[in-house]
């Protein structure tokens, strides 16, 4: 039985700490709407306007004392909502019953309202609404505003200290505008969330070593290298965009508790991938095949913001176009640390240790999906999600010191398998 060399411990515990770290950072983040926050999509049609209000089910059962029933979700609900005419008059609220979902492993109320003018316009009215609100500070309510020609736009924020918004011709904004605030939603969406990082990040593990006869070698050079996240980044995003859109047009549905499980399941067989090649360019195969399944989630987001039919393609091109800047944004802070641990000894450790995290991570998810088990990792999630800019300086802190610790790998050591154990001498 060998001793591993004290150096080599603490490079493994070293490396251990920190991409399990940025794993559980990444896990804690899978959220379709922060649970710091509400929404309300509002739609105004030529008569009407139509509301939908989203709230996480923990943040409202905390506000009503424990597990709500419908009737009480609808009861808080129409008490903190009212909504006033230009004329002054209240508007009359027609509820639907409650829809319980979950997205994106996140459980949501969901609740439809039509709002009845009354006979004025239904294109102006202030919208006043502290649910959640009145009872945390720290809350928000997001409104998302469908005009009556289709154009999207985030028409504000609603906080503790400023409960009302005033929408009508100058507040709708132009397509321009609208298309603008969807960008940046699909952006905040992505970098605020979510198991889609953890399934980017998963696979840009493997983006700097080469699959050879079942084992990680590691990679020829940058140029290789970057072609390879390249491949990996454009196969997700053709997946996503494909069932986004087809989801928006309404050719493809599905439900979405399965969705959610098999994105779970996405980032499992990413680990696996990371652990041991699947097959040759298997991140390609695996980047493309499950972007599919995250699109049918990206679609489920903007589903409860009352996106859906051929109006709505700007906004949802808009959405995402955000999604690609956050993967880019996600490859430009966390790859040149991956490629220059990469070129040192320490990264089978750092690979290895990453994909069993990531593994973890998806296991408990799955499990948490399937009404089996509560995520025990929650609150260490929740922790490290405040703090992402660790993380990240972490991993560049780890690259620098094995940098430094050790000479680079040479280009005439890059055929070298790393996983390779050293050959024995005979005497």
């Amino acid at each position: 039985m060998t001793t591993r060399p004290p150096r080599a411990l603490a490079r493994t515990v070293l490396t251990g700490v920190l991409t399990g770290g940025l794993a559980l950072l990444t896990a804690g983040t899978a959220q379709a709407h922060s649970l710091t926050s509400s929404t309300l999509a509002v739609r105004v049609g030529e008569e009407q306007v139509g509301t939908t209000v989203s709230v996480a089910t923990d943040t409202l059962d905390a506000v009503l004392g424990g597990a709500a029933t419908d009737a009480a979700v609808t009861s808080y609900l129409a008490e903190h909502l009212t909504v006033t005419g230009t004329d002054g008059s209240t508007w009359t609220e027609t509820w639907s019953p409650v829809v319980r979902e979950t997205v994106e492993g996140i459980d949501s109320y969901r609740v439809d309202v039509v709002l009845d003018p009354g006979g004025t316009d239904p294109s102006a009215f202030t919208l006043a609404y502290d649910g959640v609100l009145e009872a945390d500070a720290s809350h928000e309510a997001v409104v998302v505003l469908t005009d009556a020609a289709g154009d999207v736009s985030t028409a504000g924020v609603l906080t503790a200290t400023d409960d009302t918004l005033t929408i009508g011709d100058t507040a709708t904004g132009t397509l321009g505008t609208g298309l603008t605030d969807m960008v940046g939603y699909g952006l905040h969406h992505v970098l605020e969330g979510a198991d889609h990082l953890l399934f980017l990040l998963t696979l840009l593990l493997v983006a700097p070593v080469v699959a050879v006869a079942g084992r990680w070698r590691r990679g020829d050079g940058v140029r290789p290298t970057l072609r390879s996240v390249l491949a990996v980044v454009t196969a997700f995003t053709v997946g996503h965009s494909l069932t986004l859109l087809a989801s928006a047009l309404g050719w493809v549905t599905a439900p979405s508790a399965p969705v959610e499980v098999l994105i779970a399941v996405s980032v499992g067989v990413a680990a696996v991938h990371a652990l041991r090649p699947l097959a040759r360019r298997g991140e390609v195969l695996v980047a493309g095949g499950f972007g599919l399944v995250h699109g049918l989630a990206f679609a489920g987001i903007l589903t409860d913001l009352g996106l859906g039919g051929a109006t709505s393609v700007p906004a949802l091109l808009a959405f995402n176009v955000g999604v690609e800047l956050a993967q880019l944004l996600t490859v430009a802070l966390v790859f040149p640390s991956l490629y220059l641990l990469s070129r040192t000894r320490w990264y089978p450790a750092v690979r290895t240790t990453g994909a069993l995290v990531a593994l973890m991570a998806a296991t408990t998810w799955a499990l948490d999906r399937l009404g089996r088990l509560a995520d025990p990792l929650a609150g260490v999630e929740e922790a490290l999600v405040a703090h992402p800019w660790w993380v990240v300086a972490g991993l560049a802190a780890l690259a620098a010191v094995a940098r430094v610790s050790e000479p680079a790998v040479h280009a005439d050591d890059a055929v070298r398998a790393v996983d390779r154990p050293a050959p024995v001498r005979v005497p």
